[in-house]
């Protein structure tokens, strides 16, 4: 096997960062799989002499299969998925069919044509409500459609680890956020109301997350797929702090310098909400010596600039 990587989902928000990175990589051959239902391709990668496009659905068992046959890939990157949770939620048999199911055909033939490595994307959704920050031994015990799919793929993932000896790693995600969001999460929101005018239209205000700027995640996912050597490990992937709504206007107002008002919109409100999900990160720190680069505000500053939105820096 030479160095070939297939990301599935690779056009994908996430996705797109991971593929852009691993091309940096003058001898790493990537095969991008995906449907195009969210995401979108670039045209800088399209022209890139290691890259090849694959249009097909996860849940293709001979459209996946085929692909393994044809490249060959040395490591699996699973990120293809339904993750913005209002329209999994809207739409729970297609989550769990694209969630599980898809997973599954791909774990299946990846049995009949052996990768050496597989790096699947879970989510901090695994976790059940937690004042303070979760760790990867803590009780898993999902709240919602999307995590419930997620835990399920991460006991499909340790069974296919155990009975293949192929080195499985689970990464759960927290908040990404960045340039090239593909769903409507709330920093893009505020983007696309800042850039109009100076009344935002919010809903849930006060519960805080760990946002994490999205290369920073690929540089995670970059060190995972070559530096994991258990057969079977799980690592959280975010920046170890958490941001309200409010502080998130906050920093954004002082990066345009210009007053920001909100105005909460009851539509958009969560009935269930959690207050925290924050990550502790100390597992991957310590164990493949990551630590995200990016603070909020210079992560805040770079996406509002991709939205042609005028900073002071």
């Amino acid at each position: 096997m030479d160095n070939t990587v297939l990301v599935t989902g690779g056009a994908g928000f996430i996705g797109q960062s991971l593929v852009n990175r691993l091309l940096q990589d003058a001898y790493c051959r990537v095969i991008l799989y995906d449907n195009f239902f969210t995401g979108h391709q670039s045209s800088s990668k399209t022209d890139h002499p290691s890259l090849t496009v694959v249009e097909g659905d996860i849940r293709n068992r001979e459209s996946i299969e085929q692909v393994l046959r044809q490249y060959r890939p040395r490591l699996v990157y699973h990120l293809a998925a339904l993750h913005f949770i209002p329209y999994c939620n809207a739409h729970p048999e297609e989550t769990l069919s694209v969630n599980i199911v898809g997973f599954q055909t791909l774990l299946s033939a990846c049995r009949e044509v052996p990768v050496e490595r597989l790096v699947f994307a879970s989510t901090a959704a695994v976790y059940p409500i937690f004042e303070e920050a979760n760790r990867e031994d803590h009780p898993v015990e999902p709240v919602d459609i999307y995590g419930m799919s997620k835990y399920f793929g991460e006991n499909l993932v340790r069974r296919f680890s155990a009975d293949t000896g192929t080195i499985c790693t689970v990464g759960r995600f927290f908040n990404a956020y960045g340039p090239g969001e593909t769903n409507p999460h709330v920093i893009p929101e505020i983007m696309e109301q800042v850039k109009q005018g100076n009344t935002l239209k919010l809903g849930n205000l006060d519960p805080k997350r760990d946002y994490i700027y999205v290369d920073d995640m690929a540089s995670a996912l970059d060190i995972i797929g070559r530096k994991g050597e258990v057969i079977y490990e799980v690592y959280n992937i975010g920046s170890g702090k958490e941001y309200s709504v409010r502080e998130l206007v906050a920093v954004v107002e002082s990066l345009v310098g210009r007053p920001l008002v909100i105005s909460q919109d009851k539509q958009r409100m969560r009935r269930v909400e959690r207050q925290h999900l924050l990550a502790d990160i100390n597992k991957i720190g310590q164990q493949l010596s990551w630590q995200p680069s990016m603070t909020i505000n210079e992560g805040l500053n770079c996406t509002l600039k991709a939205y042609d939105i005028p900073t002071l820096s």
